[in-house]
């Protein structure tokens, strides 16, 4: 296995508010793809979500980016490449609706909830923001007591 650390059927990826080369919830999308790529991605995905959020804000596309996590024998290596071609200039912004982003409406929380167990258990996180529901999320996830119900 390419990414032995990264099999996200035993363990969540990193937390979503943690910051790499300047960037929010850079690291989570670098686990996440190394799973994806060593086929141990297991409940979570790439997209529909964030992850692809932070492609477009950051105008690169998904496959550049697996390109990149596959052939980065390091975070700092994807940190360099992604600072040579996208605009740091844009950082803050991104982060700053990263860190904002929450449930748009009652319709969208409607279509999240099959998707996320959690919101049944924890109603109260429908007014949270992204970073503590996915906080909230990994924690469900991995509590075998909660197992059959996700």
């Amino acid at each position: 296995m390419p990414f032995p650390d990264c099999d996200l059927r035993e363990h969540p990826p990193r937390q979503a508010r943690a910051e790499l080369g300047g960037l929010f919830f850079l690291p989570r999308t670098i686990d996440k793809m190394r799973a994806k790529i060593a086929g141990t991605l297991g409940e979570y995905k790439i997209g529909p979500g964030i992850s692809i959020y932070l492609f477009e804000w950051l105008g690169i596309t998904e496959a550049q980016f697996e390109e990149v996590v596959r052939n980065a024998k390091s975070d700092e290596e994807i940190v360099n490449w992604l600072h040579a071609h996208t605009d740091s200039s844009k950082y803050a912004d991104i982060n700053n609706r990263l860190e904002t982003r929450g449930i748009r409406d009652d319709a969208h929380y409607a279509e999240l909830l099959p998707r996320y167990p959690v919101f049944r258990e924890y109603p109260e996180l429908r007014n949270c923001r992204w970073f503590e529901i996915f906080d909230a999320d990994d924690r469900f996830m991995f509590d075998p007591k909660n197992r059959a119900k996700t």
